[in-house]
């Protein structure tokens, strides 16, 4: 398996160079996002004019962090998990303001 970190790196790419229309909402709008891993570490990336920065390893005081664990993110990424499941059963958490929850959703989404 490759490392998570390059996993994340690999969705920040994915969401940069895509041409997705809901990026224009994004528009003006900058978030500290921290992705916290129970299992293997904290990373973080910053979003800003509907681009994220490369993943950077540390640990931030995030307007949105994400906490979970490697397998369910992974579970989650490959659909063998639904993510609103996963959250239900806290398996992941996401501490953000709810307006930042649903940022969070149009990124991921």
């Amino acid at each position: 398996m490759s490392d998570i970190r390059d996993e994340l790196q690999n969705l920040v790419k994915k969401f940069n160079e895509s041409e997705n229309k809901k990026k224009e909402k994004l528009k003006g709008i900058e978030r500290k996002i921290a992705i916290v891993f129970e299992d293997d570490g904290r990373y973080h990336t910053y979003l800003k004019d509907g681009v994220l920065s490369d993943i950077e390893e540390g640990d931030i005081n995030g307007d949105i962090t994400v906490i979970t664990t490697t397998e369910t993110f992974r579970k989650i990424l490959n659909k063998e998990e639904d993510a609103l499941t996963a959250y239900i059963t806290k398996k992941i958490k996401i501490k953000a303001k709810l307006m930042d929850k649903l940022l969070l959703n149009e990124i991921l989404g």
